[in-house]
């Protein structure tokens, strides 16, 4: 059997062509034998088609059964959408069947241990807040710092006379968890004398002495008899040339405190004034916390 090749031609010599299912419409299947003569031989006479397409899986699902559960069989479950033809892929639909894990212990944990906590509350103390320190990153339990205020009860008129300094008025605040400041406002209408000898009242709140304690608040008296009615009136106000802020009228935490209202005349005299009862005369501390 000769076999030639003329360009794109293929010529056959001395041999005998079968083209089987060739006349057989119902086959989808035909292949040729070629018998040499004297002997039996086959030829695949085909074309190389072109590469068929990839199967897709355009949808993908996961299903987690329960922890222990036996899984679906098969797994993954395959569902076909589309079976493709020539030159289309089949599609398929892909379900996996995972187990759930088993739980786990439950978790406990406590502010008060954490690593980064630098002391617990002292024992009766609550409503603290957490509050960071920068100096080591430490997380401090502190106290909340929420001003109050504290006002005097009854407060007596004092006598017309000559009595020189006069306490009008005290207020006792208890300890507080943090360092704070008293701030003080008072009122008073002060009748005193004219003439030669002219009285002149001034009002004056001490922390902690009424003699001697620091300055909280000054109010200037009036000169004379003050017949019109004019008020004296306190103003928060620290004594000249401290160190505030500072210590001067604060006072640290954990610490009581009194506060003393004073009425002394300052004028070089000797002349009689008197002071009314409240509320003509006034007196009240806020509690203003400070670092």
């Amino acid at each position: 059997m000769g076999v030639s090749i003329n360009g794109d031609n293929i010529t056959i010599t001395n041999a005998t062509i079968d083209i089987i299912n060739g006349n057989n419409p119902e086959s989808g299947v035909v292949y040729i034998v070629i018998t040499p003569e004297g002997g039996v031989g086959v030829l695949p006479f085909m074309a190389q088609g072109d590469p068929g397409q990839p199967t897709l899986f355009p949808v993908i699902e996961l299903e987690q059964v329960p922890h222990g559960d036996p899984l679906p069989t098969p797994n993954p479950e395959k569902t076909l959408l589309d079976p493709g033809g020539p030159g289309q892929p089949a599609k398929y639909a892909l379900k996996f069947y995972l187990n759930a894990g088993a739980d786990g212990q439950p978790g406990v944990f406590n502010i008060s241990g954490a690593a980064d906590l630098s002391a617990t509350p002292g024992a009766g103390h609550d409503k603290f807040v957490l509050e960071y320190r920068h100096s080591d990153g430490k997380w401090v339990p502190s106290a909340q710092r929420i001003s109050t205020y504290y006002a005097s009860g009854t407060i007596n008129a004092t006598a017309y006379g000559n009595t020189n300094p006069r306490q009008l008025s005290s207020i006792s605040v208890p300890a507080m968890p943090w360092n704070w400041r008293p701030i003080v406002f008072a009122a008073t209408t002060v009748t005193g004398t004219d003439g030669d000898s002219p009285t002149r009242v001034d009002l004056i709140a001490r922390l902690g002495n009424a003699d001697s304690g620091d300055v909280l608040g000054y109010g200037r008296g009036v000169i004379g008899a003050n017949t019109i009615g004019v008020q004296t009136v306190i103003i928060p106000n620290f004594a000249a040339n401290q160190a505030v802020p500072g210590s001067y009228g604060r006072v640290a935490s954990g610490a009581a405190a009194d506060i003393y209202l004073r009425a002394e005349q300052v004028n070089p005299t000797t002349s009689s004034w008197s002071t009314p009862a409240s509320p003509d005369t006034s007196f009240g501390v806020l509690v203003l916390p400070v670092s």
